[in-house]
């Protein structure tokens, strides 16, 4: 699920600011991963 579109942010910064939001973006994946498991365990 996305709450906005980062296409237009990505293309148009520069290459540090795409690698550090690339990895906010992956631990955000992982929290959610982890949170689905959690959620698995509670049903």
């Amino acid at each position: 699920m996305k709450f906005f579109d980062l296409s237009h942010f990505k293309e148009n910064c520069p290459t540090e600011a795409k690698n550090y939001f690339n990895l906010i973006l992956k631990r955000l994946e992982t929290i959610e991963k982890k949170l689905d498991k959690i959620e698995e365990k509670i049903k």
